[in-house]
């Protein structure tokens, strides 16, 4: 595992990243925060089923699921910026059993509002409460947990789970990096980054590393609510020739999700660095 999971001293490279201040993002969209950060720390892209680093440094050979948000964003046509109070995403899981993702997109998907030639399936799942939604399907959807395993429940009838157990060991160890979000009008010749003229610059300034995980207080965070269930995908509906000008087809990943505040409640320590 060590030879092949990346070993940085995270705190010396953080600190050296937030130093920089404010840095042009790499990649455009939703995942150019995360693939920026690991770019910087020197973590190539991976799907690591254990975590995506071990640290060398004060954290010696602990392993480390790193996530990533951007949390001020500053947009030079909005008269303030905005607070980014989405939740964030923890482990990524499709159904182990039951239904698969497809199976759900195809049974409980809607046709795309916008007119796009596409079904969708989207949809942020409590234990705690139904879904609010236009669509009855997923107004009717819910999660329960049964000890280890936990059910995506429709009109009170059990059509997909997920193995807990399977999933927890990416928990172990968490480090969460927030940064704020600029987006700039730019110049330079990276425009195959820039968006309607702009380019997102990142300043990574806020670390925050959960240690102690609790399986216990986890479960107890679902039952509660506090932990959400996603489905978050999209299929071709319909006849496409290719020319949409749109993604028909992508899943986003279905998993587990949960507000930065509430993630402490389910670790025993929780430090910022």
């Amino acid at each position: 595992m060590g030879s092949e999971i990346p070993r940085i001293d995270f705190v010396k490279k953080m600190n050296e990243i937030k130093n920089c201040g404010f840095v042009p993002a790499l990649r455009i969209d939703n995942t150019g925060i995360g693939f920026t950060l690991e770019t910087l720390l020197g973590i190539r892209e991976n799907n690591y089923t254990k975590g995506d680093f071990i640290d060398i440094g004060k954290y010696n050979e602990i392993l480390f699921e790193l996530k990533s948000q951007r949390y001020k964003k500053i947009d030079p046509r909005k008269s303030k910026p905005l607070i980014n109070r989405h939740l964030i995403s923890l482990v990524t899981q499709a159904p182990h059993g039951g239904l698969s993702n497809s199976e759900l997109l195809a049974k409980y998907g809607y046709s795309d509002e916008q007119g796009r030639k596409r079904r969708n399936l989207y949809a942020t799942i409590s234990a705690d409460r139904f879904v609010k939604s236009k669509y009855e399907s997923i107004s009717k959807m819910k999660i329960r947990r049964n000890r280890e395993r936990l059910f995506l429940v429709v009109n009170n009838q059990e059509v997909a789970y997920v193995d807990l157990d399977k999933i927890l060991g990416k928990l172990e160890n968490l480090l969460i990096v927030r940064a704020d979000s600029e987006l700039r009008n730019c110049n330079c010749s990276m425009n195959h980054l820039h968006k309607d003229g702009f380019h997102e610059y990142f300043h990574f300034n806020t670390t925050c590393i959960f240690t102690g995980f609790d399986k216990e207080k986890f479960y107890r965070s679902i039952d509660e609510g506090k932990i959400k269930y996603d489905l978050r995908m999209h299929d071709v509906e319909g006849e496409i020739d290719g020319q949409e000008g749109y993604d028909t087809k992508h899943d986003h990943g279905t998993g587990f999700r949960a507000k930065f505040e509430n993630i402490a409640g389910f670790y025993s320590r929780s430090e910022f660095i």
